[in-house]
């Protein structure tokens, strides 16, 4: 059969209207939602034309433009799928995240409705590109076609930027999200930024906190349970006065031991892949930078103060946290294919408390409520919000199913919470503490936002802000009983390091929620 052949120019305009207008979708709501007018939404995408339109016929000098169209293509079609399904956009911290997640993880994000997407929007018109025929063209003659076009497109591209200077200025200073919902754009800036992130960080692991010393102040063992949480979000624990009862172990427990949450605390990040490492590091959500993950973190600096440091993982990945340190993984071999629930790592925690011979700090990471597949996350008989939403496509099910499902998942980390205090309280051996701490919050379709993973600048105060509860209370003096303090996860690494009495020059007492100040 004869294949069908189109000039060059022609089926580079085809293309650049199909990359232009194709994945537009994400982009088209979010400026009508802004209330940007027509003709503003209308140069920016003839801008948005011409710039692929010349990127490509640059491709066409070094015989690259299918190769470099098809790649487009194929992650423009995935890329505006989910930002259509869960209001996300795409920046690096997306892309990290993305690149981080394992298959296992990854399985809960494939539907149906993603492979047809990527079909109909990614496979097929690929196929089609690579059916069509551009006519041979000499060599000098391909070089002068590629300039020529490149150089009119970018004239055209810098005439409307001219023109409208004032409508763009205004748009991206406004509403500095747009930039990362123009669907294939988005994903090419977002790798550029990942690349050079990864070439800055330092070749050499960066050790720190070698000065680390403890001041032993307790005839006992000194015990710290770190619960590391996965998605939880603050105003959906009834332990901060939620109107459905999320929480009723630690609710029940509270009457009788000093059991302290705080409404107010504030994540580093939004996504695992920063808010991990950045809380375990010594750097603030504002200072925090990639390197962190090859630099000594808080457990390093506690072994090297001689304190035993160990972590169970029900998680994706410790995110580098826990390189250097003790790990029992939670895997499919112990608890078949569905995962672990979290309240199977008590197990593996009743047996480290019952071996402890000094100080030590254990690091339990959950997978809490880890979405789409929130269902997943608890067993049958332990589900009391129904029905729930049995689905990975968020926006098939009815919001009340979506949240009866995460609720669902936060009665596990009650259970876990609440039976780890039960735990440390019958070892009258030990002097023993308690942190509960979420990565980061979540969104449920709050303003048809799913998940989470939105830059900090844009990122609605639900995906930030978490639970943290204490136990007991009264170690953790700085706050008093004040369960409004505003803390974040700055505190994190300073309040670990005060609990052991470990000196340092990396700690920063100010940061230090054991210690009583007059300034808080």
């Amino acid at each position: 059969m004869k294949r069908l052949t189109l000039n060059f120019s022609i089926l580079l305009m085809v293309v650049a209207t199909w990359l232009t207008f194709a994945y537009s979708a994400p982009l088209l709501n979010t400026l009508e939602a802004y209330g940007v007018q027509s003709f503003t939404q209308f140069k920016l995408m003839a801008f948005t034309l011409c710039f692929y339109a010349f990127v490509l016929a640059l491709s066409r000098f070094i015989n690259a433009f299918k190769p470099l169209a098809i790649i487009l293509i194929i992650v423009a079609a995935p890329a505006s799928f989910y930002m259509l399904q869960y209001g996300i956009v795409i920046d690096s911290d997306m892309l990290i995240n993305t690149m981080e997640t394992d298959p296992a993880e990854a399985g809960d994000q494939f539907s149906t409705s993603f492979f047809i997407t990527l079909m109909a929007l990614g496979i097929i018109p690929s196929l089609l590109l690579m059916y069509i025929k551009i006519p041979k063209a000499r060599t000098l003659t391909q070089i002068k076609q590629s300039l020529v076009t490149a150089v009119c497109f970018c004239f055209l591209a810098v005439g409307i930027v001219y023109t409208s200077y004032d409508d763009f200025a205004s748009l991206f200073r406004n509403h500095r999200d747009v930039k990362y919902r123009i669907v294939p754009f988005n994903v090419i800036s977002a790798s550029v930024s990942v690349i050079r992130q990864k070439l800055e960080r330092p070749a050499q692991f960066t050790s720190l906190g070698q000065d680390a010393v403890q001041t032993k102040t307790s005839a006992k063992p000194k015990v710290m349970v770190v619960i590391l949480g996965e998605t939880a979000r603050a105003d959906h624990f009834s332990l901060n006065g939620y109107e459905r009862p999320t929480t009723p172990m630690l609710s029940q427990l509270a009457t009788s031991e000093p059991i302290l949450s705080y409404k107010a605390a504030m994540s580093c990040g939004t996504a695992t892949a920063v808010s991990v490492p950045c809380m375990f590091s010594f750097l603030t959500a504002d200072t925090y930078s990639n390197a962190a993950r090859n630099s000594s973190n808080v457990l390093d600096v506690l072994e090297n103060a001689g304190i035993r440091a160990s972590w169970i993982e029900n998680n994706f990945g410790c995110k580098d946290v826990c390189n250097r340190i003790h790990t029992i993984v939670m895997d499919e071999d112990r608890c078949g294919e569905t995962g672990c629930y979290d309240f199977e790592m008590l197990d593996d925690l009743s047996s480290w408390l019952r071996n402890i011979t000094q100080d030590s700090i254990i690091v339990l990471h959950q997978m809490g409520s880890h979405g789409p597949a929130y269902y997943k996350r608890s067993p049958e008989k332990l589900k009391h919000f129904l029905p729930e939403c049995k689905s990975e496509e968020l926006t098939n099910c009815a919001k009340e199913e979506i949240i009866n499902a995460y609720d669902n998942s936060l009665l596990i980390t009650d259970r876990l919470v609440s039976q780890a205090i039960r735990l440390l309280r019958s070892h009258k051996e030990l002097e023993s503490s308690m942190m509960y701490v979420s990565d980061h919050g979540e969104s449920l379709g709050d303003n048809g936002i799913y998940l989470h993973g939105l830059p900090n600048w844009l990122a609605p105060e639900e995906q930030r802000h978490i639970p943290w509860i204490i136990w007991p209370s009264e170690t953790f003096e700085m706050t008093g009983n004040n369960t409004d303090a505003n803390i974040n996860h700055d505190n994190f690494s300073h309040t670990v390091l005060g609990y052991f009495n470990v000196e340092t020059s990396l700690y920063n007492p100010s940061l230090d929620l054991t210690r009583l100040t007059r300034d808080m």
